[in-house]
């Protein structure tokens, strides 16, 4: 007899967001809607020998994702990815957190198979609605595929960003998203996802995956004539890490500097980012506040991420250890 052939999958996780919404009776806006299957009914038909496996994961808005959550999934899809007959992962996202979602994931997860985070910025049935031709070239994307060892990654408006580079800069516009100067992995042309050749990362990308993370991670953003009273609270309240977004290049208000110090006194970590979108850190200023005086104190640089993804990266970290060093050596090849 012959035996049958065995089929390639790929998963589809769904966790919620816009691309999943709808009116609701009663409710003033869109909600979660439960249009998952819907979505999946409207994809158009794969290789024969290609199936989708969904995931329902969760119907969750993106803001009402936790760390906790990101990292949970993260690790579901890593176990799902060990299956050998899976090609890889597609994650239905809300776009407001995706860039974290997408980062932690490539942080995490072990793999050399594809995932793509991709979503909406128009609610299902709204006029224009990009989630189905998303949804779409993700499921493409995955069947490339995506060179092994890329990583994560985010593919919206028929663009593919690396997780680490992919930031949110418009808030209501469908071309919602853009990449942090490393340009794109592959866009979408007609019909087909090619690979723009812009390889970003020539070395073995690192992972942080401890068994859990440290959620008690605090991001502030510096403010002028900012004062030590919002650091000396977070760190008050619990926080095992700091993250702060500098001006410029990484420099803050000298009126904030002796709460960090006082952080870094009681071994809690601190991170500096810049509010810039494009640029990263750099120890320039020797000034009190300047990068280079709070990197000459012991504070911890992260390159060019920004506050939101040094959060994640610093949650990880802590994960796995609280020796100031070993969290600074984690930052260093970013």
């Amino acid at each position: 007899m012959p035996t049958q052939k065995q089929h390639s999958e790929i998963l589809i996780f769904f966790t919620g967001g816009t691309i999943g919404m709808s009116p609701s009776e009663g409710v003033h806006g869109v909600a979660p809607g439960g249009n998952f299957e819907k979505l999946l009914n409207q994809l158009a038909p794969q290789d024969e020998n290609v199936r989708l496996k969904p995931v329902l994961w969760s119907d969750k808005p993106s803001p009402h994702m936790t760390p906790e959550d990101m990292f949970r999934l993260a690790r579901e899809v890593e176990e799902g990815l060990a299956a050998p007959s899976v090609l890889g992962a597609v994650i239905l996202h809300g776009t407001d957190v995706l860039a974290e979602t997408a980062y932690l994931c490539d942080l995490v997860i072990d793999s050399d198979k594809p995932v793509i985070l991709t979503g909406s910025m128009r609610y299902y049935s709204e006029s224009g609605y990009d989630g189905i031709r998303n949804l779409i070239n993700a499921v493409r994307a995955i069947l490339l595929p995506i060179p092994p060892g890329t990583g994560a990654c985010l593919l919206m408006t028929d663009r593919i960003f690396a997780a680490r580079e992919a930031v949110k800069v418009n808030s209501l516009n469908v071309d919602a998203f853009e990449s942090r100067e490393a340009g794109i992995v592959g866009y979408v042309a007609g019909e087909s996802v090619i690979l723009a050749g812009c390889p970003l990362h020539h070395a073995p990308r690192r992972k942080i995956s401890p068994a859990a993370i440290e959620p008690k991670v605090a991001l502030l953003t510096a403010y002028t004539g900012m004062d030590r009273s919002l650091i000396d609270h977070a760190k008050s309240v619990g926080n095992k890490g700091i993250v702060i977004e500098g001006f410029g290049a990484g420099n803050v208000p000298p009126g904030a500097v002796p709460a960090l110090e006082a952080c870094l006194a009681d071994n809690i970590p601190v991170v500096l980012a810049t509010r810039c979108i494009e640029g990263g850190v750099w120890p320039i200023y020797g000034y009190p506040g300047g990068g280079a005086d709070l990197q000459d104190k012991g504070i911890i640089l992260c390159g060019r991420l920004g506050g939101p993804k040094a959060r994640i990266r610093l949650m990880c970290a802590l994960g796995l250890t609280s020796s100031m060093e070993e969290i600074r050596d984690m930052f260093e090849d970013v």
